[in-house]
């Protein structure tokens, strides 16, 4: 069960769209206590229209190329969770749940699960110890390709950054006695 209805997003965020009402009184209007949902629903009915805001009564199974393109964007775009959620349409704790996935397994974390319960049926073996899954040679590689390009653009960000400072402590010194 979702904390909001479809509804009660959609009517949040007409109100919103036709200009006359702010986060703020939407908040107190309909109680809720952050304004951040309303801005995610907002940003992500601007990007996928507000049939995006219906909840959807499939599960959807998302495979392993789409999740790192989701885990690389949001490594090199420099936004914000809610927006790599509102640009591949998924929900933000989708999108923290992956990178968090990713950070610790790798690549083998984000493999498509086995759909299914677990087996009823009792073993009589003794009980295995869990092997840590490989990644496959590919997947390795993919892995290995998503960590340089996360550091390469944290990288070019300090970069960026320390060429700014450098610009402006040079303006900001006094000028010389001669």
């Amino acid at each position: 069960m979702t904390k909001y209805s479809s509804e009660l997003k959609l009517q949040i965020v007409q109100d919103y769209l036709s200009g006359h009402v702010s986060y703020r009184t939407l908040c107190t209007k309909y109680g809720i206590s952050s304004m951040a949902p309303i801005w995610g629903w907002v940003k992500q009915a601007r990007v996928h229209g507000l049939e995006s805001l219906q909840r959807k009564r499939t599960k959807t199974v998302y495979s392993l190329k789409q999740k790192l393109a989701v885990v690389d964007y949001y490594q090199t775009s420099g936004v914000g969770v809610a927006s790599v959620a509102a640009h591949f349409g998924i929900s933000a704790s989708q999108v923290t749940v992956w990178v968090k996935i990713f950070k610790t397994a790798g690549v083998v974390g984000l493999r498509p699960k086995p759909r299914g319960g677990r087996s009823t049926v009792k073993h009589k073996q003794p009980k295995q110890i869990k092997k840590k899954l490989e990644p496959s040679e590919k997947e390795a590689y993919q892995q290995e390709i998503l960590k340089l390009r996360g550091e390469l653009y944290h990288t070019r960000m300090e970069r960026d950054f320390l060429k700014k400072l450098g610009a402006v402590s040079k303006n900001n010194l006094p000028p010389k006695k001669q």
